[in-house]
């Protein structure tokens, strides 16, 4: 098209320029006259979807909402040409009614005379899209993250995560289980997930139909689910399991239970026991008072044999007041004490005999006779101190858990001495009239007596000296008035519905005794009739019950508190944030969150046991909780990880001061068992709202922080920050790209060669992994390995990796008089996530490899686990004929301990101790002593990182028979290896 005057060629030469632009929308407006269009190209054409001539008539306000005649001015410029280059985006209505969006690059020029402007226009939809899509992408990558980081939580939870479906036509299936299914229901996962009626089989008929009704009422409801339901363990026998779980309706009909079940056996059984003391005990005491105990605990433990025994007037001869025997209560008997285990416990203390106590006590016929071969005991006191009987349990095999045996024992033992003690007094009463003032006066127990008006009456020596008041002010006043308090008016209450109902009721009275303290009572109410039957007067006795209440109360701190510090625990600070950031949402005050790690406590536990290791953190709290300010929260959250809540920061130099007096505190040395010890530790700290906007996120980026002080050499303090997150995201990147490494053939082994120092020759070859990272760059082992062992792909890789070594050895070996030995390094990780010594087995013979030609390579810290299952692989791997050898030598923790244990056949001197040979005196009193050690212990020894003649000399000279190093080859690919070998002579 003709655009002006001028030359025929010049605007030629224009058009072609422009036609030649097939995918570029352009224009060419006319900035004297409104921005009109004087020129448009094809794809132009297209992109308004009318032909050339319309488009000709068109201005910028015809096509683009986003302008107005000032815009349109201020763009393409004055008349007086002030118009400039310039980008910007819009979007353009075309023909169809479609609004696209674009981007428009303007360019003024003139022609002839006239001031015009040249549009490129781009389309950004292609863009748009791909954005959305790289954002999509970037969701279901953070998707996958969350699966696996619950992945790998519930694997280590507590009991085992599940999720149940219910579809719509009724059918029930459970779709995941974590492996803890397995020490819970002792079945498999794959045999739930097959069948949930394998669940069900296990459940209590009389459980099962109540469990299956709360599920409904949830799935109708869709509110959470809860039920406490006992099962028949295939090992553990009956046990009681506590299931929650939260529905989730699908859009098809089918709902959703995602939850967790854990074992609550051993809470279940203290519960009972404690109901059983508390609410059974008193009302069946008497005849039927200590069988029922007998029969509880025989139940309850499993055992063959209970009993309850009291003192005769002769010390050394004892009768049972209830005897458990065999699921029966057999007749009381007496027997005498002397060479008995009874005789251990009668008077003196518990005693626990876990098995073997025939031996012990070969003199007592009756254990023999009984097929006895556990016992626990423990005495029983009355309230003065004296003994005056014992319960003991016996069973006729080993005792399991001693623990829960001796527990219940002491829970049970002061309600059955009182009732023994009771017992005792009331048959004294009935015989001797007369003596009951004296004992009532001198009795350790509480005695009062209440008329019909609940006004005292009586009050006994103890009573009158635990209040602390003179008698007279006592009297002839009800519970209400004193001691007075909620507590003691509903014990008038009781009081009062004892004289209207005639029955015995047993009442727990908290109050206070003169001397302050706080004392829990036990009372027996018993009405008492006149000569014609009427309720006259209430006897009040009570009995002190502080400690057993003390024990309860101790269960509901162990629920919110850590046993060893007595520090809140996780769950005690999680409820504390939640209360702090309801508040600071109202107040708008921050606050901070510190995660505290002690630095290398696992070399305290090692070194020093774990006895010394919890007093070290004892200590480290106590000084936590003084280093801190009175608002402020410290918690332990388990092994040597503590966190401190800071509920109101006001500037970032409050919290530098308060980590830097925490760092403070624990520089300063520890003094435990007569060791003085030093510790440190490396703090995170995140800040609320500034970090983050919830506590999983507060905790999240408090824990990042924490690595990255471990990472900065601990003893410091990091505050968090965005780089944090940005270094975890390229962790998950190598996590990604390293999963596809096998798929994608990216794996390789290196082989570097050990030489024999006397002859020179090469005797074997250690396996070396490189990754051939995107085909081009080469990553060593440095750089991924710890990743593959967090994430468990170092399973896979190592299964293959062997596999390798093996069909390269048989490769070698093939007509080689003296074979080579070819070493591959195993991980920690293989041992624990695979079976270890089948995969061993299945490779050799699929790559026709025989056990002589591999040496397994392992580190010292895999022995230091002292795990039955590793001893167990290393003994199978000894009889099959594979070699097994320390690796890095002497940079763990050495012991002669596990070299004499494990089948070790071979140590590798770790290089670190050969640099320097043979100069550095001191490394070369250590390379004699490994090399002494390991000659008395019949152990080869090589020594890795050789570089110079020297050092290969010297390791030849005291001993060392084979060397590993740059000085007998570089790690080179396979096929350079087996250059290597054929240019030996034969």
């Amino acid at each position: 098209m003709k655009l002006g005057e001028g030359p025929i060629e010049e605007n030629a030469l224009f058009r072609a320029m422009i036609e030649c632009m097939r995918d570029q929308v352009i224009t060419v407006h006319d900035t004297c006259d409104g921005g009109r269009i004087v020129y448009a190209n094809e794809p132009a054409c297209r992109h308004f979807g009318v032909d050339l001539d319309t488009l000709l008539t068109w201005r910028p306000l015809d096509f683009d909402p986003n302008f107005d005649a000032a815009r349109v001015q201020g763009l393409i410029g004055e008349q007086d040409g002030t118009v400039a280059s310039c980008y910007f985006e819009s979007v353009h209505r075309v023909s169809t009614g479609e609004v696209i969006p674009v981007e428009v690059a303007l360019s003024p020029f003139d022609l002839h005379g006239r001031r015009l402007a040249m549009c490129l226009v781009r389309d950004l939809r292609p863009r748009l899209e791909a954005e959305n899509h790289l954002k999509e992408m970037e969701r279901l990558k953070a998707e996958r993250e969350s699966m696996s980081r619950l992945s790998r939580f519930a694997q280590c939870a507590p009991g085992f995560m599940y999720s149940v479906e219910r579809q719509s036509d009724g059918r029930v299936a459970m779709t995941y289980a974590s492996k803890g299914v397995e020490d819970v229901l002792g079945l498999g996962v794959q045999s739930v997930l097959d069948d949930i009626g394998r669940i069900y089989a296990l459940i209590l008929p009389e459980d099962l139909e109540q469990m299956r009704k709360r599920k409904e009422a949830s799935r109708l409801a869709m509110a959470p689910f809860l039920s406490e339901y006992r099962i028949r363990h295939p090992r553990k026998g009956m046990r009681w399991l506590e299931a929650r779980s939260v529905p989730e309706r699908l859009a098809d009909g089918t709902t959703l239970w995602h939850g967790f079940i854990v074992d609550i056996t051993e809470r279940k059984r203290t519960e009972e026991t404690l109901r059983f003391i508390a609410q059974r005990g008193w009302a069946a005491e008497g005849g039927e008072f200590f069988p029922s105990v007998a029969r509880y605990l025989g139940q309850t433990l499993g055992t063959d044999y209970v009993v309850i025994d009291r003192l005769t007037q002769d010390p050394a001869i004892a009768e049972t007041v209830a005897l458990y025997a065999r699921g029966e209560i057999a007749p009381n008997l007496r027997y005498g004490l002397s060479g008995t285990p009874c005789e251990n416990v009668m008077g003196r203390t518990l005693c626990c005999y876990a098995r073997g106590v025939q031996q012990l006590f070969s003199e007592d016929n009756m254990l023999r006779d009984m097929g006895v071969e556990s016992y626990a005991g423990i005495p029983l006191w009355d309230s003065a101190g004296a003994p005056i009987g014992l319960i003991a349990v016996m069973d006729g095999k080993p005792m399991g858990d001693t623990d829960l045996v001796t527990a219940l024992l002491q829970i049970v033992a002061a309600r059955v001495a009182g009732a023994l003690e009771r017992e005792r007094s009331e048959y004294r009463l009935k015989t001797r009239e007369q003596e009951f003032r004296s004992l009532v006066e001198h009795s350790p127990d509480t005695v009062a007596r209440y008329d019909g008006q609940c006004r005292r009456i009586y009050a006994n020596p103890r009573l009158v000296e635990e209040s602390g008041v003179p008698v007279s002010e006592m009297l002839d006043k009800t519970p209400a008035e004193f001691p007075g308090g909620k507590s003691a008016c509903a014990y008038q209450d009781k009081i009062r519905e004892v004289l209207e109902t005639g029955r015995q009721e047993d009442f727990e009275l908290t109050w206070k005794t003169a001397r302050g303290e706080d004392i829990v009572s036990h009372i027996r109410l018993t009405p008492e009739r006149d000569a014609d039957g009427e309720i006259r007067q209430v006897l009040a006795v009570g009995r002190d019950i502080t400690e057993i209440d003390a024990y309860r109360r101790q269960i509901q701190h162990m629920a919110f508190f850590d046993s060893l510090t007595g520090l809140p625990n996780r769950e005690l600070l999680n409820s504390r944030i939640k209360e702090v950031l309801a508040d600071s949402a109202v107040s708008g005050r921050r606050l901070a969150l510190m995660m505290l790690d002690m630095d290398r406590f696992k070399e305290v536990n090692d070194t020093l046991g774990h006895g010394v290791g919890d007093k070290l953190l004892e200590q480290a709290a106590s000084r936590l909780t003084d280093a801190v300010r009175c608002d402020d929260v410290v918690a332990r959250l388990g092994g040597d990880e503590f966190a401190v809540l800071l509920p109101d920061i006001r500037n970032g130099a409050d919290l530098n001061s308060l980590a830097g007096r925490i760092l403070g505190a624990l520089a300063e040395p520890f003094q435990i068992e007569g060791r003085e010890l030093f510790a440190s530790a490396s703090i995170g700290i995140a800040l609320y709202p500034g970090d983050c906007i919830d506590i999983d996120t507060l905790f999240r980026c408090a824990d990042s922080a924490m690595y990255y002080a471990k990472k900065q050499g601990r003893n410091n303090f990091q505050f968090y920050i965005a780089d944090l997150t940005e270094r975890a995201s390229e962790r998950m990147l190598i996590e990604s790209a390293l999963r596809k490494a096998q798929e994608r053939n990216e794996l390789e082994l290196y082989f570097q060669p050990q030489v024999d120092l006397a002859t020179g020759r090469v005797v074997g070859a250690e396996a070396l992994l490189r990754w051939n990272r995107d085909g081009e760059r080469v990553v060593l082992p440095g750089k991924f390995i710890h990743v593959a062992e967090e994430t468990g792909v170092i399973v896979s890789i190592g299964e293959w990796a062997l596999g390798e070594a093996c069909r390269a050895a048989v490769s070698w070996n093939r007509g080689r008089e003296k074979p080579v030995r070819v070493a591959v390094n195993l991980s920690t990780r293989q041992f624990i996530l695979n079976d270890l010594a089948g995969t061993v087995v299945r490779i050799l013979a699929e790559t026709g490899c025989r056990p002589e030609w591999l040496e397994l390579e392992i580190t010292e810290s895999l022995l230091l686990e002292d795990s039955g299952e590793i001893t167990e692989t290393l003994d199978a791997f000894n009889a099959m004929g594979v070699s097994i050898s320390i690796d890095d030598f002497g940079t763990g923790y050495s012991s002669l301990s596990y070299l004499h244990r494990f089948p070790v056949r071979r140590l590798k001197i770790d290089r670190s101790f050969v640099h320097g040979l043979p100069s550095d005196r001191r490394k070369t009193a250590l390379i004699k002593a490994m090399i002494a050690m390991a000659h008395a212990l019949k152990l080869e020894v090589v020594g890795e990182g050789v570089e110079t003649v020297e050092q290969g000399a010297y390791l030849q000279a005291h001993g060392c028979r084979l060397m590993q190093g740059f000085l007998c080859g570089k790690p080179t690919p396979r096929a350079q290896f087996e250059a290597l070998l054929l240019a030996e002579k034969p």
